[in-house]
């Protein structure tokens, strides 16, 4: 009797215990089922295949199989706690913030917080665009830690939008290494981003939580 059916090799096999990503692990299951039944049908009853053979796949199938659940529920349980991490930071909106990220400005001035160097003899504080280009720079004490940019009176010559901000220094002819500039702001609102909760500020700045340095009551 001539018997011709089509059998499982191991390459076969490789891809059945491999799930493309994107597809749910209980439809792959299904079509491995559904493809070692036909495997089983059809095999050369002259030279049945090895039951191990099937013990195997399915050993392997299960272990992919149950990676995948765990990985979906790792990113439930990831999910659930950045839910939990917005509702513990809801008590964060209408407080102060400080941190090193855009400044909004908005016509009036900041209250900027910046520890220079102390070797440092010359200082620049250098206001950059959003979009990374620089605007202008205004010479300052080196020895301030606490500086207002516009300077009073002057906020109004400068387009409203969000601002970077950063120290340059000198000791002597040596340019030091830039200085950040930190400042506080009130949450507006809380998110949840990709990456986590996210605080809302005024003119639209989004500040990540692991990006605060420390929260304040307003000051009256």
């Amino acid at each position: 009797m001539d018997v011709t059916a089509p059998t499982l090799g191991s390459a076969a096999t490789a891809s059945i215990a491999a799930p493309a990503s994107g597809t749910s692990p209980t439809s792959d299951f299904d079509t491995f089922l559904r493809l070692l039944t036909a495997q089983i049908r059809n095999q050369d009853p002259l030279e049945p295949a090895d039951s191990t053979a099937y013990t195997a796949q399915l050993a392997t199938f299960s272990n992919v199989e149950q990676s995948v659940k765990t990985n979906d529920l790792l990113s439930q349980m990831i999910q659930r706690l950045d839910s939990q991490q917005v509702s513990g930071a809801a008590g964060w909106i209408g407080m102060e913030v400080r941190h090193a990220g855009p400044v909004a400005h908005d016509g009036g001035s900041t209250v900027l917080h910046a520890k220079v160097n102390p070797v440092a003899d010359r200082a620049e504080l250098v206001i950059m665009g959003i979009d990374g280009k620089e605007v202008a720079r205004h010479p300052i004490d080196p020895k301030a830690e606490t500086l207002r940019w516009p300077a009073s009176g002057q906020g109004g010559t400068v387009p409203a939008g969000q601002y970077r901000l950063h120290v340059d220094a000198w000791a002597g002819d040596r340019q030091l290494e830039p200085t950040t500039v930190d400042h506080y702001a009130r949450v507006t609102e809380v998110v949840l981003a990709n990456g986590g909760a996210e605080m809302i500020l005024p003119g639209g700045v989004r500040l990540p939580a692991g990006d605060m340095q420390s929260i304040r009551r307003p000051a009256t």
